[in-house]
């Protein structure tokens, strides 16, 4: 069974010399990372310059409390990798703090560079093609994905409130900064805080993926009785007459986009891990879409994205189809 998850970039875009073979390669080892820290485009310092130079991707752990760094360096050209730059990635980590280095290159190794490598104690790796047909039923995704993108944004509160002594039942349209408070008097935050927690709740958030249409502009979400976490009641002050009144019921409305779309998906091997894997953009955002099958079996389905805000939650809103 594949176990979803959504892996942020670390909130920051992607390095400009970074490309999609790259990131591939970094969203890859994320999934088999089990625990060791995984950075793209880090800088190790030279032992002989002093400078700093840059390392594709930094796979960085421990082994009997020894801090243990594998680096990764990849190469996407329309030639297979030849001895040449094997050399040059030799004499590039042998002033770095490398303990492993691994090679990859779309297109495969001479067989040269692969003898060299070898030599060299290094790793090599391709990205190679394999039989479609299989992926199907090791996965149980197709040739395509759909993913569907929704944001809301509250505009309106309303509150309803019961009758007093001295005033009648009422909606009351809140501003953000209408303050609310608890059965005692105390302070709780403003009444758009309460409405954003609520928002950001799985089941809510659940609920408005699930519904949403590309052809639906506005969203309505009723709380009744809005509730804390342990259950008790919120409460709004009237200054003239001074009284405190519990919010029975809440009426949040907003605007609301959504958008579907399909994109292809493509099968390499990576070593002896299966890959299916395919680019796309999440909210403006490079992203990319990834599952792994390692040498054990072990399948992981994720969704790395590149410089977003987007919460895990909205992540998952990808599912496989056609």
């Amino acid at each position: 069974m594949l176990k979803d998850r959504a892996t942020a970039w670390e909130n920051q875009l992607m390095p400009r010399r970074s490309n999609e073979f790259q990131r591939l390669i970094y969203a890859i080892r994320i999934n088999l990372a089990d625990g060791a820290k995984v950075t793209e485009s880090k800088l190790l310092r030279d032992r002989l310059t002093k400078g700093l130079r840059e390392v594709d991707v930094c796979i960085e752990s421990s082994v009997g409390g020894t801090p243990v760094r594998v680096c990764v360096e990849c190469r996407d050209h329309a030639r297979p990798a030849d001895v040449g730059w094997v050399d040059a990635m030799k004499e590039k980590h042998s002033r770095l703090p490398t303990n492993a280095l691994i090679l990859a290159s779309r297109k495969g190794f001479t067989p040269e560079a692969r003898r060299a490598a070898t030599l060299y104690d290094m790793e090599t790796v391709a990205l190679d093609d394999i039989d479609e047909e299989r992926f199907p039923a090791m996965f149980g995704i197709g040739s395509s994905l759909w993913q569907k993108e929704t944001t809301i944004s509250v505009e309106q509160i309303r509150v309803k409130v019961p009758a007093t002594e001295e005033l009648d039942a009422e909606t009351v349209i809140c501003s953000p900064d209408n303050n609310v408070f608890d059965a005692n008097g105390n302070l709780l935050g403003y009444v758009s805080e309460v409405v954003a927690k609520l928002v950001q709740q799985q089941y809510v958030h659940d609920h408005l993926v699930a519904r949403a249409t590309p052809e639906h502009k506005a969203f309505e979400l009723i709380w009744e009785p809005p509730r804390d976490s342990l259950g008790r009641p919120f409460f709004i002050q009237k200054i003239d007459p001074s009284v405190f009144r519990e919010i029975l019921a809440m009426n949040i409305r907003g605007p609301v986009t959504c958008s579907i779309s399909t994109f292809g998906v493509r099968r390499h091997s990576f070593g002896d891990v299966k890959v299916l894997w395919a680019p796309t953009q999440i909210m403006g955002n490079p992203a990319l879409f990834v599952a792994t099958r390692d040498a054990e079996g072990k399948d992981l389905l994720a969704l790395h994205v590149a410089g977003s805000s987007v919460s895990p939650s909205t992540l998952t809103a990808s599912q496989h189809t056609t």
